[in-house]
């Protein structure tokens, strides 16, 4: 005989043993499905797996003796069929073709328990019972548990986010529906979904809520200082209830009876607050008593025109005494301030604004006399023409102490009069602004310097806009000036010293001739 000595190495251990549940629920056919990954080195090669399962709870490694052979397979995955509802143990050895093994993989544990893939069966079709104004019950069954829910709304298809339901898990559904809207039509879908998140539709049905008392045409016809009237229209009713007050919780009652067919009621509300915002809501009450509420509304009765918080204030650094006057109103009202020297009312002026304001109101006058003692009162009327007045309020405007700000200075020639062989003369137009209404001066001199030995008459009008012409000086001559303006209190003020040349003399009448247009039309001056 021949004898045959195997020198090989045994394959390694499986790795990575996994079990998954394969199981049918629906028909109670209870299997797992066991997988493992190849070992990392497989010595002569892995001809065979053998698979070892037990019902202990328990390992390979520490009680194989527990474990039996289930079978073996060339693949790496094997079926375990007709299993009962329990846990199973599992765990594998490689084997090579002379049948050596390796050691015993790890234990992984498994329970066949199956899952629905589908959504339980409906064995009745959703109906509505019980329907009220505002309540109605959806029923239905279904072939096994599940739990309850519906989708519903007023509209086919467009339902609330919330869906009223329950977590049991019945065959026989109920779902109450409540704070629905009296006579109206709802639309809805029962829903349910099994222990395994499969989740049953049905198709949408409806529904109309009885109808309940109604008021319609709601609208307060009057408000005044301390009363409202308040118009309605009912329809079955046999009584409504006016509920009213400075807050939602109301606190005021005005009760009439109404005829349960559609009639129109008038009803006066009386002892309010002037300048009140009211709430107020109807309801209704049916043949058994029902109430019914109405949508909750306001109205707000008219103020009483009010000023206060009169505060007079002088502004500082104003070309002449301006003071701002502010104040607050209670309510939306014009802008009227009076004021008139102390003791002249014959001088009386108002300040006016129209525009309806209501809290802070502010005016400003301008062009007040100095150190002089004035009385201001401020009044107001509503859009309805109700008239606030504030008390008198009596100021002295401050001594003028400021001179007036001179800008926007400017100096221009203007002709030559005479001729070369006469003593010619020619003339400088200054202008220039003031911030507040002054007298007009020009003062001036030969050359350049700070004395000034000659001044033009003063011009007493006053204005803002000052025009002076300083004539007689000598053609083509270097002359230098300033403006001089004094206000109504006699503060005077001088501009900046201005350096000119007057224009020079004409050589002939063509040169005197074009001089002029030159004067008058700017482009000639590119000549």
């Amino acid at each position: 005989s021949v004898e045959f000595t195997y020198s090989g190495t045994a394959p390694g251990i499986p790795r990575s043993v996994d079990v998954a549940d394969i199981s049918i629920k629906a028909t109670s056919n209870w299997k797992l499905a066991l997988s493992w990954e190849e070992p990392s080195s497989v010595g002569a090669g892995v001809e065979n797996y053998n698979i070892y399962r037990s019902a202990t709870n328990t390992t390979c490694s520490s009680s194989f003796a527990s474990f039996a052979e289930l079978g073996s397979t060339a693949g790496t995955s094997y079926s375990d069929t007709g299993l009962s509802q329990q846990t199973y143990y599992y765990c594998v050895k490689a084997c090579d073709s002379a049948n050596n093994c390796s050691a015993v993989s790890s234990t992984a544990s498994g329970y066949p328990d199956g899952k629905f893939t589908e959504a339980a069966e409906l064995t009745s079709d959703p109906s509505v019972d019980g329907i009220t104004t505002q309540r109605a019950a959806i029923e239905w069954s279904t072939d096994r548990t599940a739990d309850s829910k519906v989708s519903y709304g007023k509209k086919s298809g467009d339902y609330y986010d919330e869906e009223p339901s329950t977590s049991d898990q019945v065959t026989s559904h109920e779902i109450n529906l409540t704070n629905l809207s009296p006579g109206t039509r709802y639309y809805y879908k029962a829903k349910w979904t099994d222990e395994d998140g499969n989740t049953g539709t049905s198709d949408e049905e409806s529904f109309r809520t009885d109808y309940a008392p109604t008021v319609q045409d709601v609208e307060v016809t009057s408000v005044g200082i301390s009363s409202a009237v308040i118009k309605f229209t009912t329809d079955g009713a046999n009584e409504a209830k006016i509920y009213y007050g400075e807050s939602t919780s109301f606190g005021g009652l005005s009760e009439i009876s109404t005829s349960t067919s559609k009639s129109t009621y008038v009803v006066t509300l009386s002892g309010l607050k002037d300048g009140t915002k009211y709430y107020y809501k109807i309801n209704t009450y049916d043949a058994e008593d029902d109430e019914y509420d109405g949508t909750t509304l306001d109205f707000t009765t008219l103020p009483r025109p009010k000023i206060s918080n009169v505060r007079v204030q002088q502004a500082r650094g104003a070309a002449q005494p301006t003071i701002l006057v502010s104040w607050d109103t209670n309510t939306e009202i014009s802008s009227i301030v009076t004021y008139y020297p102390d003791g002249d009312s014959s001088r009386s002026r108002d300040e006016v604004d129209v525009t309806l304001v209501s809290g802070e109101h502010k005016t400003t006058i301008r062009g007040l006399l100095p150190h002089t003692d004035y009385i201001v009162v401020v009044k107001g009327r509503d859009i309805i023409g109700n008239e606030a007045v504030s008390d008198t309020h009596k100021l002295t405007t401050a001594t003028d102490t400021r001179p007036p700000q001179i800008s926007s200075l400017q100096v221009e020639g203007s002709g030559v009069f005479g001729s070369p062989t006469e003593d010619a003369v020619t003339q400088l137009v200054v202008t220039w602004d003031t911030d507040e209404l002054a007298t007009s001066q020009v003062e001036f001199g030969e050359g350049t310097g700070d004395s000034y030995a000659q001044k033009t008459q003063e011009d007493a009008n006053f204005t803002s806009n000052h025009l002076v012409i300083v004539s007689n000086l000598t053609p083509s001559k270097v002359y230098h000036l300033r403006a001089i303006s004094k206000d109504e209190a006699n503060n005077d003020s001088r501009s900046i010293d201005t350096v000119t040349i007057t224009p020079k003399i004409a050589d002939n009448a063509f040169d005197l001739v074009i001089g002029n247009l030159k004067e008058v039309f700017g482009f000639l001056k590119r000549l």
